[in-house]
């Protein structure tokens, strides 16, 4: 997106709201799906909760996206990377104890307290990297100490000279709340972040100036 004023800004967030996560970590939170937690993942998108013998639970996710391993791992760990799909400001520090920082307003400044902020707390080059979230936007509709106190595991894998199965791996899930609702968002919001992995590769980058131009259309039509 480009800078947009106020007008703008609920439909484009609307469009291209939490993810990661992740990023988030989600990841991922830097992506974690729009605010409004969904129960269903995306069809192209392989889903297992599976239940642990310690008595908890792990989120389990993965799509097939067709680009090869290392421009996938690029999109995934650069600020680059994350601008051609998951949010139009990023700023990614990829080490031990770096952050992936991830707006959906273009012009975000890094540091601000609204930004996404995800921990990189492990890593092996072109395989996996783990992340822990340790700032979310005060409105996430969940609670957002639990979402902390979990991780994500980022999985990537060649199953072909063009193609990559990326896995975003969630673990340490308790029976009921808040982590109930906290995994119905990330179910939805993580099975969403991969799809839009998957398209950047099949359609190309994210045009943010024109997703902004299209929603300040979309608006002034209201």
């Amino acid at each position: 997106m480009s800078m947009r004023n106020r007008s703008i800004e609920a439909p484009v967030r609307h469009s291209r709201s939490l993810a990661l996560a992740v990023l988030a970590a989600s990841v991922l939170l830097a992506a974690a799906g729009p605010l409004q937690a969904q129960t269903a993942a995306p069809s192209d998108v392989k889903t297992a909760v599976q239940a642990e013998a310690d008595g908890s639970t792990t989120l389990n996710q993965s799509i097939v996206v067709n680009a090869a391993l290392p421009e996938v791992w690029q999109a995934l760990t650069t600020s680059d990377g994350w601008r051609g799909w998951a949010a139009p400001f990023a700023v990614v520090d990829f080490r031990i104890g770096g952050v992936i920082e991830t707006s959906y307003q273009a012009n975000a400044q890094a540091g601000a307290p609204e930004n996404i902020r995800n921990q990189i707390v492990a890593y092996l080059p072109q395989r996996l990297f783990a992340i822990r979230n340790v700032q979310a936007p005060r409105n996430a509709p969940f609670d957002v100490p639990t979402f902390q106190s979990l991780h994500t595991v980022v999985l990537l894998d060649a199953v072909g000279e063009r193609s990559t199965r990326v896995a975003f791996v969630q673990p340490g899930y308790r029976s009921g709340e808040p982590y109930d609702t906290v995994l119905k968002h990330f179910r939805w919001g993580n099975g969403w972040t991969l799809e839009q992995l998957k398209k950047r590769f099949d359609v190309g980058p994210v045009d943010w100036a024109k997703l902004a131009a299209e929603a300040q259309k979309a608006s002034a039509k209201k």
